[in-house]
């Protein structure tokens, strides 16, 4: 299976290595795109809250990308949100995801930076968006990569790994893809 990753924004060379090879890891093959537009359609952004409307922000990226993988998944120095939610760290419709990474830095916390802390984090949540464009759900594995994050405590406490069950639905879904 083949994922796309598109950079809307800078991130570290090393953080991308991460990525890389915590999917690759799982026999995905992985591409990055360093975009060189580097925004996100003003649209989409909400002024009264100043975050992003996730769900407007993929289908517009959804209608600007058109290339044959089977996840595409970008990465926003932003913060978005859904109705309903005060924020989401990010979103999966189909097989689009897009991850907001500014509630995963310290900074945005008030907090001292730190370099590594963010780059678990980021590299937790591409790993749970993949699985989601994946097919997968949210699991009650505790630990497991797929646990719902309310917080950015709750991404702390996870892996990012996928669980036994998940790595099964995982290669599953990849010898079928490969057979067909």
């Amino acid at each position: 299976m083949k994922i796309l990753i598109v950079t809307l924004t800078y991130i570290e060379k090393s953080i991308i290595d991460e990525i890389v090879n915590n999917l690759s890891s799982y026999g995905l093959e992985v591409d990055i795109l360093f975009d060189s537009r580097k925004y996100l359609p003003i649209s989409a952004f909400n002024w009264e809250r100043l975050q992003y409307n996730a769900e407007k922000v993929l289908g517009f990226l959804k209608s600007k990308y058109d290339f044959s993988y089977d996840s595409i998944i970008f990465l926003a120095d932003s913060d978005g949100y859904i109705d309903g939610y005060n924020f989401v760290f990010g979103l999966t419709i189909d097989n689009f995801a897009i991850i907001f990474l500014n509630r995963l830095r310290e900074e945005f916390y008030n907090r001292k930076p730190d370099l590594e802390l963010f780059m678990k984090r980021v590299v937790k949540e591409v790993t749970h968006e993949a699985g989601h464009t994946l097919g997968l759900g949210h699991c009650n594995t505790i630990g497991c990569v797929m646990n719902f994050s309310n917080t950015v405590e709750d991404v702390d406490k996870k892996q990012a790994r996928f669980c036994k069950n998940c790595t099964y639905k995982i290669e599953n879904l990849s010898k079928y893809l490969q057979r067909k």
